[in-house]
C-alpha cells in the first residue's frame, strides 16, 4: 500500500523530536457562549460482524442523537444501529440504545441505561451487551473523553447540554465524532459560568508525563475569576455530588492564578510556572484547565498552553 503524500513530507523531511515543547490555544467568546462550547464526548464506530452474530440483522452504521431534556429536565443521549438483514438485502428498523442523566448509574437492560457521570457515559458505550436480543449490537461503538470533558463531571443538572440532531458516527480509525457540548450558560456549579479545557498529546484522556511549561492569556473582566490546572485520571474518579466545593476537593491541584494575576505573555516571571524544562517538574496525566468565573456575558477566556511531552 503507498503512503499517502501527506505522511511522507514529515516522514522524509526534518528531525521532530517528541520530546519538543509544543502549544495549545482555546479561544472562547464569554463563559456562557454555547457555539465556543467543546466536545465532552468523542464516539466511533465499527461495523464488523459479531462473532456468532445472526445476518438477519447486520450492523451497517450508528448515529448519535443528544436531547438536552430528554429524560424529563436532564439530558439523554441515543445511540442508532443501523442494520440490514443479509439474507434479502433489506433495511431493519435502527437499534436504539438510550442513556438517560436523571439518576445513579445503572447498568444496561434491554437498550436502556442511566448515567451520573461523564465516565458513567464512557463506561456503558464501551460495555459489549446493552441487554435486549440485539444488545450485543453496542460493541461496536467505543467512547472516549474529548477536550471539554471531566471524568467527574456531574450530570444530572436541567438541560445541561446542548442538542444535538441524529448525526453519523466517523467509523473507527477515520477520526471521532464529537458530542455532549455543554449549553455554557445554563450549565453552572457555584453559581459560577465554568470551561473545562483538556491538555493531552494529542488524545484528550491522555496519560503520560507531562510538564506545563506556561500558561497565559487573558480572561474578560477578571473579575470573581479564577483558572485551575488539576489532573483528571480515571483512576482517580470520585462519584461526584453536584456540588462544587465537594466535587473539586476530589481534583489535585497542579495550578491555580486569579484570572487578574494570569501571564498576559509568554514566559512571565510573576505568577506562573517553570518555564525551563530542565527544572519543570513532571506531572502525571491527564492534565485539564477549568476557569471558574461568576460573569457569563462578560468574561472572554483566551489561553495558550505550553507543554512538553517527558521522554525517557
Amino acid at each position: 500500500m503507498s503512503i499517502p503524500n501527506t505522511n511522507m513530507h514529515p516522514n522524509q523531511f526534518g528531525a521532530g523530536s517528541l520530546s519538543a515543547p509544543f502549544s495549545k490555544r482555546l479561544d472562547i467568546a464569554t463563559l456562557a457562549t454555547d457555539a465556543d462550547a467543546l466536545d465532552c464526548l468523542y464516539l466511533t464506530y465499527s461495523d464488523d460482524v459479531i462473532p456468532g452474530g445472526n445476518p438477519e440483522v447486520t450492523p451497517k452504521a450508528a448515529t448519535v442523537t443528544v436531547d438536552g431534556n430528554g429524560a424529563g429536565t436532564q439530558g439523554r443521549l441515543t445511540i442508532k444501529i443501523k442494520n440490514y438483514d443479509a439474507n434479502t438485502g433489506t433495511a431493519n428498523s435502527d437499534v436504539s440504545f438510550t442513556i438517560d442523566f436523571d439518576g445513579a448509574k445503572s447498568g444496561w437492560s434491554s437498550g436502556a441505561a442511566v448515567a451520573n457521570s461523564l465516565k458513567d457515559v464512557i463506561d456503558l458505550l464501551n460495555a459489549d451487551d446493552a441487554g435486549g436480543t440485539s444488545g450485543k449490537l453496542l460493541r461496536g461503538i467505543k467512547a472516549h473523553i474529548g477536550p471539554g470533558g471531566l471524568y467527574g463531571m456531574y450530570l444530572q443538572t436541567a438541560a445541561m447540554f446542548q442538542d444535538l440532531a441524529e448525526t453519523y458516527i466517523k467509523p473507527a480509525g477515520i477520526g471521532y465524532t464529537g458530542c455532549l457540548k455543554r449549553d455554557m450558560e445554563v450549565d453552572t456549579l457555584d453559581s459560577d459560568y465554568l470551561v473545562y479545557w483538556r491538555l493531552g498529546m494529542p488524545e484528550a484522556r491522555d496519560r503520560s508525563l507531562l510538564k506545563l511549561l506556561d500558561l497565559y492569556g487573558a480572561i474578560g473582566t477578571d473579575t470573581g475569576c479564577t483558572v485551575y490546572v488539576v489532573r483528571d485520571d480515571v483512576e482517580d474518579y470520585v462519584i461526584p455530588t453536584g456540588t462544587w466545593a465537594t466535587d473539586f476537593a476530589n481534583y489535585e491541584i497542579v495550578y491555580q492564578v486569579a484570572a487578574a494575576s494570569l501571564p498576559a505573555v509568554s514566559g512571565s516571571s510573576s505568577n506562573s510556572v517553570e518555564h525551563n524544562p530542565a527544572f519543570a517538574g513532571a506531572e502525571r496525566g491527564p492534565l485539564a484547565v477549568i476557569v471558574k468565573g461568576d460573569t457569563g456575558t462578560s468574561q472572554t477566556v483566551n489561553l495558550v498552553a505550553r507543554l512538553q511531552k517527558v521522554v525517557f
